[in-house]
């Protein structure tokens, strides 16, 4: 079934219900699901057709959740991207995926239009914009679409692009019943009722926020507060004001709004659960959740592949276990694995696969991707855990070069190609270091050839003009070379 008529189904049974909070105002269940069909209309009419990609760059706001809905509704495909990217990032995107049309905010359009080669774009306007395709001036001209197009349950929903090892984002295509399968794990597990309130201020293009929080709670009727940006006095004081019972975040979020916390007075008697993903969660975090705000914070581990895999169940666990993730949700399976594929003994590190309904359809226009990732319906992560005898998850490390930096990944290669850029930079490797509050921050290394003058400004502009700020190295290190195998290849793991 469409997902857009799975989740307009919880709309009609909520009607004036509150759907979202933002900036003070509610949008009801039923005006949402008004404007979804007007704006089904719109795309329509501008072109859309079921297969197509919408293309969807912008900050939080209510209309980022009609875009996605509209998309889905005409058999369209959702491509969510963080509106963190620059252009040259944005442009492998909006080549791969080839979107008929992209939906962006006003601020954002030069960023945007050097990317949008054949397809229209629509704005999200700002007061006293003139865009000459405005939503609001468009929406109000569309012939609202009451109809859904059919579409099979395993036909894609969206694509979310993920970096690889190559440096080349990768498109994972989740389907309408993988994405709805996440609904139901999440309002199933974490026991999400109507009169829930959850908050949402990371950014929807990522499947966390967007599936395993929004549609989460569409699909039990509970009300989302949505915030364009994360802030952690923003974010405390909307937990405090608007009585919010569920929050999820990666844990950066949390260590930033306990941190806050530590000089000023909250309230947060109706909070009664948090939800931490993204990157490996601190138990002393964990600790300083349940101390500050007499809630559990519970680990939830997964990838943009399959999640949610594992977790806690708030009615029967108290409190998560120190440095795990919990135990396989059901109906969805874990298991580990040595290098011949072969499920290990408790306690045992190795790979680390999942299962379940909720997995990716594949890479988009990759199946040498998709074939080395899944085998037998198996995604195979590229993690490395061990399962105790009870069956509890502990993630101890990534057998890829990948950074979690406050629960965003980042691939070394992205930033080495623009360090490489340079013509006084020999040779460099980026790495991931420890850090209390980000869990890793981002150091390069470089050796400077002969005879040239490098400075660090000059690397730092360099990223900055490439590369989301998330990406940008904190710390630059220069050394006169780089230890190496017997290959000549750089062994990253000695500079950790």
């Amino acid at each position: 079934m469409n997902l857009a008529k799975q989740l307009e189904i919880s709309g009609s049974l909520y009607g004036a219900k509150p759907l979202f909070r933002f900036s003070g105002v509610d949008f009801a269940f039923d005006e949402i699901m008004r404007q979804v069909s007007l704006c089904a209309g719109l795309f329509a009419a501008v072109g859309v057709r079921p297969g197509d990609r919408v293309l969807l760059i912008a900050k939080n706001r209510p209309e980022w959740i009609v875009t996605l809905l509209a998309t889905l509704k005409i058999g369209g495909i959702v491509v969510p991207v963080n509106p963190a990217l620059t252009t040259n990032e944005l442009a492998y995107i909006a080549e791969h995926s080839e979107p008929s049309l992209i939906v962006t905010d006003q601020d954002l359009l030069e960023v945007v239009e050097p990317c949008a080669i054949n397809g229209q774009v629509l704005v999200f306007p700002t007061d006293g914009s003139v865009h000459p395709l405005s939503w609001w001036d468009a929406l109000a001209k569309a012939r609202p679409i009451a109809d859904f197009v059919e579409t099979a349950d395993s036909d894609a929903a969206a694509i979310f692009y993920t970096s690889g090892t190559t440096g080349r984002p990768k498109g994972v295509m989740q389907s309408h019943a993988s994405l709805w399968s996440t609904a139901q794990i999440t309002a199933r597990t974490f026991d999400i009722q109507r009169q829930d309130v959850s908050l949402i201020s990371n950014s929807l293009s990522f499947i966390y926020p967007m599936v395993i929080n929004g549609f989460g709670c569409m699909s039990a009727g509970a009300t989302i507060v949505l915030q364009a940006r994360f802030h952690p006095e923003l974010a405390m004081r909307a937990i405090e004001s608007e009585r919010v019972t569920i929050v999820m975040g990666v844990p950066t979020m949390f260590a930033m709004m306990l941190n806050w916390l530590e000089g000023n007075t909250f309230n947060s008697r109706f909070l009664r659960l948090g939800v931490s993903a993204g990157s490996s969660l601190a138990w002393s975090i964990a600790e300083r959740f349940e101390a500050k705000f007499g809630a559990p914070l519970f680990d939830l581990w997964g990838q943009t592949e399959g999640t949610p895999i594992t977790s806690y169940d708030p009615r029967r666990d108290r409190l998560g276990k120190p440095d795990s993730c919990g135990r396989a949700l059901d109906p969805c399976r874990v298991r580990v694995v040595n290098e011949q594929g072969s499920d290990l003994a408790p306690n045992l590190v190795g790979e680390v696969l999942l299962f379940g309904p909720n997995t990716m359809l594949g890479y988009y226009k990759n199946p040498q991707a998709t074939s080395e990732v899944m085998r037998d319906g198996w995604v195979y992560t590229g993690d490395l855990g061990k399962l105790d005898e009870l069956g509890y998850l502990y993630i101890v490390g990534r057998k890829r070069d990948m950074i979690i930096r406050g629960g965003s990944n980042i691939y070394p290669v992205e930033i080495e190609d623009i360090l490489y850029r340079h013509a006084g930079v020999l040779e460099c490797a980026v790495v991931g270091v420890p850090d209390e509050l980000f869990g890793e921050q981002v150091k390069a290394y470089v050796v400077v050839k002969n005879e040239h003058s490098v400075l660090v400004s000059d690397l730092d502009a360099s990223c900055r003009a490439n590369l989301a700020d998330y990406k940008v190295p904190s710390l630059f290190e220069f050394v006169t070379e780089l230890p190496k195998g017997p290959t000549g290849k750089i062994l990253k793991r000695l500079l950790k």
